[in-house]
């Protein structure tokens, strides 16, 4: 149904758990996909001594079977994991070592196809983006991109030449926005001023809740109900709310553009 697709500038500031907290609390079914070309984080972190069985080659698998059958339909399903725990929550598990990056080139087009053509919706982690490796059919793919950052001037600084260029590639295809990570000296309006992207949520520093979706770590009780989740909930709505938004727009777009159409073709008889 709909593609989104969740980013970083760099320095580490929490994509991958803030991709698996989303697709956790996502209320319909929903695919992880790991599509960072510099590896996985998924399987060594919450998925560690949650696994009992074998978890299949994933997205680098996917690839191979692409250049087996460049022709043939992506046999995408063939490569997804149930996320233990998690009923409704499917994972393509990313590469495990950066040198197999370089397979996953000729790829992305076709999952980007695959992905947007499937039921339900998709949460794809891209990892840090700027450099050649950038999936960029992905992006172009996507309804919404969120790049996620902490409040820094280092992050903010960084952040910037990315999100121009990420602009220019998708023009009007997406909506962008931010996810901040609340450990930071600046505030959300400051940072929205500065790079001109609203933000679309801000997620609180909890770093013992946060490890147990990026290390495996036991979960409190309240868990579940803590204010980090309920933030992921958030962002949640956030980004549906905007990717309906876009849809509207098109289809009026759309719809604007058929009767100019049709009063044209009525001023020519």
């Amino acid at each position: 149904m709909a593609l989104h697709c969740l980013v970083s500038a760099g320095g580490s500031p929490g994509v991958t758990t803030t991709a698996l907290g989303l697709a956790m609390t996502w209320p319909s079914e929903v695919l992880l996909a790991e599509c960072d070309p510099m590896g996985r984080r998924m399987l060594p972190g919450f998925m560690a001594d949650r696994v009992r069985g074998p978890v299949g080659p994933g997205l680098l698998g996917l690839a191979m079977a692409a250049e087996s059958g460049p022709q043939s339909r992506l046999p995408l399903d063939d490569y997804l994991i149930p996320v233990p725990g998690e009923g409704s929550v499917e994972l393509l598990h990313g590469v495990r070592d950066p040198r197999h990056g370089v397979r996953l080139g000729a790829l992305w087009e076709r999952l980007a196809e695959a992905l947007v053509s499937r039921p339900g919706d998709v949460i794809a982690d891209l990892g840090r983006i700027g450099g050649r490796d950038t999936p960029d059919a992905l992006l172009l793919a996507a309804e919404t991109v969120v790049m996620v950052l902490k409040p820094t001037l280092t992050q903010v600084d960084v952040a910037g030449p990315r999100l121009d260029a990420l602009r220019d590639l998708l023009g009007n295809r997406a909506v962008v926005g931010l996810c901040l990570i609340t450990e930071g000296p600046y505030s959300a309006g400051e940072v929205e001023r500065v790079l001109g992207t609203p933000v679309l949520a801000e997620l609180p520093c909890s770093p013992a809740d946060a490890r147990v979706l990026s290390e495996g770590a036991r979960p409190r009780r309240t868990f579940k109900t803590s204010l980090l989740l309920r933030s992921f909930k958030c962002l949640g709505r956030r980004i549906r709310a905007t990717a309906e938004s876009l849809r509207t727009d098109a289809e009026a777009g759309s719809r604007e553009t058929l009767s100019a159409v049709g009063a044209a073709a009525g001023s020519v008889r």
